[in-house]
């Protein structure tokens, strides 16, 4: 048995477990690395300026983009309805009852038809008789209104790109005028010289004893 121990402690010296792995001077070094505490260097400063700057750069280039992208979108909105909100400057003897939201959400595409007896406007509601060939020179319109029975009529012209508010009955000179009777099929009726300052698309809004009543949209070229 004892011959089979030195066999073996012979074999094991002749393999890597033979001596010591180590020098004495070699562990010293390991236990100082070992207890040494580890050092942690401080960003510098100039690199921390430049990200601070480029993030603050991206996040307003991002922030302007998204603002420009809005504002598009706003004004490439809906041609046919002037924008909630717009600049509308109302003259200032033109009626109280008058309201800028009446202005602001008219609809411009709905555009007056002809119908019955040469009449123009909006069928069943109203009509004019000398505005199928609207003209800048003055002449004579004939108001028809259905399913009312009010006393008087006013009607405020607003001229779409110019962004003009003005009286156009008595050439100008009025905005509202008294409403007779039956006439034409129509309930109340009134005649009235109309003049029209300037060419483009305009909006006759009507109102019927201070109420809003209808939106006659005419394009005037002549």
């Amino acid at each position: 048995m004892e011959n089979k121990l030195n066999e073996l402690k012979e074999a094991m010296d002749t393999t890597t477990h033979k001596g010591r792995h180590f020098t004495e001077f070699q562990k010293n070094k390991i236990r100082s690395a070992v207890h040494r505490p580890v050092e942690t260097k401080s960003p510098n400063p100039f690199m921390v300026f430049i990200m601070t700057t480029v993030a603050l750069c991206l996040i307003g280039f991002f922030v302007s983009t998204e603002m420009m992208v809005k504002k598009n979108e706003t004004n490439n909105g809906s041609p046919n309805i002037v924008q909630e909100g717009s600049a509308i400057i109302l003259p200032g003897d033109i009626p109280t009852f008058v309201q800028e939201s009446d202005l602001d959400t008219i609809n411009w595409d709905r555009k007056a038809t002809t119908f019955g007896m040469n009449m123009t406007g909006n069928e069943g509601k109203s009509g004019i008789i000398g505005a199928d060939m609207p003209s800048l020179n003055g002449q004579k319109w004939m108001w028809h209104l259905w399913d009312t029975d009010a006393s008087d009529l006013t009607v405020v012209a607003y001229q779409r790109d110019s962004g003009t508010v003005q009286p156009v009955l008595d050439n100008g000179e009025s905005w509202t005028i008294p409403l007779g009777g039956e006439n034409n099929g129509a309930d109340v009726h009134a005649p009235s010289s109309v003049t029209i300052p300037e060419r483009g698309e305009w909006a006759f809004v009507l109102y019927t004893d201070g109420e809003l009543f209808d939106v006659v949209v005419m394009e005037i070229d002549e």
